[in-house]
């Protein structure tokens, strides 16, 4: 499996032009791709990363995300686009950085979420700011549980929907 990082241009092909986007991507993009979540996600990261580039715009510019945004799972087998994975910025002010992700069913059960995303946490503690990667998932969402669990993530707390989960940086 290989991580396509997502870029404005990619970002903005995701949205109106699926051609064009597989051309950037490297690979088909899978029918079911992208799910309703991260479809409703992409017009905002989009206008980030074109905020991101906009001299008009000066000081009060977001920061370009610079690898901590979205980022696109090709499955090699099959030259495809199956799914992704995304931090929601780079490290906040205690460290955390949040990742999410999505694969699409036909592409589910063979390790290929846990290939791309211990991937990108490796990345993230990279960065020395990183003290720990969180995420969420529905309380009902086995699937994502034990996803979570092969990644090394520690289950922190539990609402009534959710579970929140924790990997902190190994010492």
């Amino acid at each position: 499996m290989q991580l396509v990082p997502v870029g404005r241009e990619l970002a903005r092909a995701l949205l109106t032009d699926r051609k064009l986007a597989a051309d950037l991507a490297g690979g088909l993009i899978h029918r079911d791709f992208p799910d309703a979540d991260l479809a409703a996600k992409l017009p905002a990261f989009a206008q980030r990363l074109d905020d991101a580039a906009n001299p008009a715009l000066g000081r009060t510019a977001p920061r370009d995300p610079a690898g901590w945004g979205l980022w696109l799972f090709r499955y090699e087998t099959e030259r495809m686009i199956v799914g992704a994975a995304s931090f929601t910025g780079p490290p906040n002010a205690v460290g955390e950085v949040e990742l999410g992700y999505q694969i699409v069913s036909a592409h589910r059960r063979r390790g290929l979420t846990v290939e791309g995303c211990a991937a990108l946490i490796d990345w993230a503690f990279h960065d020395t700011a990183t003290s720990a990667v969180i995420a969420d998932c529905a309380a009902e969402n086995t699937a994502s549980i034990q996803t979570l669990t092969k990644l090394g993530f520690m289950h922190d707390r539990t609402t009534r929907e959710r579970m929140y989960w924790r990997r902190p940086r190994q010492v």
